[in-house]
């Protein structure tokens, strides 16, 4: 799990191309199952949202890397998931943010305050089993990641 420029879905590209693992990247599965398009707020939460979680709670070996709320996150516990935040100081976010507008010409920083809110009250519920360092160099990211999925396979 982590917030908008927490790595996610640079993390994400890097796993599928060195590793075995059904590696998901939630928004491109949100926007899959809403005929390629990014769906509202309500549509995305009161219908994508479900049907998605439920083809990827069916995957065997699935890495996960999305934003969700305390429930869905409840579910996918449930559901035998174990959860990792992808932890990056708010500062190192900003400048991410910043970087994406000006390499990519967009950004999602009006969401900001918002994500940090959900992160410290998934925090307060100890919803997290792991915490990986988001601010280190992309390849020992995902090495963290890689090492915490055989560290749980062998467990």
């Amino acid at each position: 799990m982590g917030i908008a420029c927490s790595g996610k879905s640079t993390q994400a590209r890097r796993l599928r191309t060195c590793s075995t693992l059904n590696v998901v990247d939630l928004d491109d599965e949100i926007v899959r199952f809403n005929d390629g398009t990014w769906p509202d707020i309500p549509t995305k939460n009161t219908v994508v949202l479900p049907k998605a979680l439920a083809e990827i709670r069916a995957m065997p070996d699935v890495v996960l890397f999305g934003s969700l709320q305390l429930e869905p996150i409840r579910e996918l516990q449930q559901a035998g998931f174990c959860t990792a935040l992808l932890d990056v100081p708010g500062t190192e976010l900003r400048r991410r943010q910043e970087i994406r507008l000006a390499d990519e010409g967009w950004t999602n920083v009006e969401w900001f305050e918002h994500e940090q809110d959900v992160i410290r009250d998934l925090r307060s519920h100890e919803v997290f089993d792991y915490f990986i360092d988001g601010q280190q160099a992309v390849g020992s990211v995902a090495r963290d990641i890689m090492r915490l999925v055989e560290d749980l396979r062998q467990s």
